[in-house]
């Protein structure tokens, strides 16, 4: 008798990276990215995969990048809604589940270790303790896992969109450019990628130069490789302000089991990470900068992370987390 198999996706903004999952064993064995503007919905993205597959799957497990309410999910930067409904339909499937995508980035984290990570600074996670995770890519995700019992337990949330603070004139006056005609300036809209192109926008005009159409991933290399002094100045920025939020988030989930940074960005740059600034933004938390010290922050640079935490969550739904026998789970 074959493995019972789930189907896991994670649905982006951009891209949907759709997998086979073996429920007993946690394999993964390859998995398809499909852009998400071929589509006008998810259940046409799914229904497409598993017939290119011919896949007869028990179960499928959507990660999304927006927020879940019951049986019903939105994706904030691509104007997608589905129900499991629908999802049920597409797919063949006996049960869908939804979750928001740093849900499933979090439960990953218990399944991580050795080449999945690389640290920056700090101790090592405390054992058991909260840990969190934030991760620019198309937009700005933010979630957690809190151990309870005998499991970690996920702590969804929609932190991308909270308020981005400013904390000195020059910033101000830099970032004002990116104020225009907004509600509400959120993290996001200096931490995705989208964010990145915005910043390089917004020194260009603080210099007085002409700033270039350029992709994030442009705008990323030239800064990294020191070839452009206004891409130098916005993914400085960039860094610094990732730091500045994920320290906050470490704050406000009292995170020192680590703060991971997952995301499509963080990996990219990662040399830029590697340097002081992140940190010093990270730690730069009087009265508790002592604290901060210690609490570490990894990149994680499992290229397979979101399907790693869905796979574990499809295995035992009921039980809403990542049981410690998670590990299982491999590529």
């Amino acid at each position: 008798m074959s493995n019972p198999t789930a189907l896991v996706a994670d649905v982006g903004g951009t891209n949907v990276r759709f997998a086979m999952a073996d429920l007993d064993g946690h394999v993964v064995p390859h998995f398809d990215t499909f852009s998400a503007a071929r589509f006008r919905s998810l259940p046409e993205a799914a229904a497409a995969y598993v017939k290119k597959t011919g896949a007869k799957p028990k179960v499928a497990a959507f990660a999304v990048a927006g927020p879940v309410t019951g049986n019903k999910a939105t994706i904030t930067n691509l104007r997608w809604s589905m129900t499991t409904e629908e999802l049920c339909e597409a797919t063949g499937a006996e049960k869908t589940l939804l979750v928001n995508d740093f849900e499933a980035q979090a439960l990953s984290v218990p399944l991580l270790s050795g080449d999945d990570l690389q640290q920056l600074g700090g101790d090592a996670p405390v054992e058991r303790a909260v840990k969190a995770v934030v991760g620019p890519g198309t937009g700005l995700g933010v979630g957690g896992i809190v151990w309870s019992a005998s499991r970690w337990m996920p702590i969804p949330g929609e932190g991308g969109h909270t308020s981005f603070a400013v904390e000195t004139k020059e910033e101000m006056e830099i970032l004002e450019r990116l104020r225009d005609g907004l509600d509400h300036f959120s993290n996001e809209r200096v931490l995705s990628g989208p964010g990145i192109i915005n910043l390089y926008a917004a020194f260009a005009a603080y210099r007085g130069v002409k700033a270039q159409m350029l992709e994030a991933s442009e705008v990323t290399r030239r800064g990294l490789y020191k070839e452009d002094p206004i891409a130098v100045e916005a993914l400085d920025f960039f860094v610094k302000a990732l730091g500045r939020v994920a320290g906050d988030t470490a704050l406000t989930l009292g995170a020192q089991g680590g703060v991971y940074l997952g995301g499509g960005i963080p990996q990219r740059i990662l040399a830029a990470l590697q340097r002081p600034e992140f940190r010093e933004a990270f730690e730069d938390k009087a009265p508790h900068r002592e604290m901060m010290s210690h609490i570490p922050t990894f990149v994680v640079t499992h290229p397979l992370a979101a399907l790693a935490g869905l796979s574990a969550y499809a295995r035992a739904p009921g039980n809403f987390g990542v049981a410690t026998d998670g590990r299982r789970w491999r590529k």
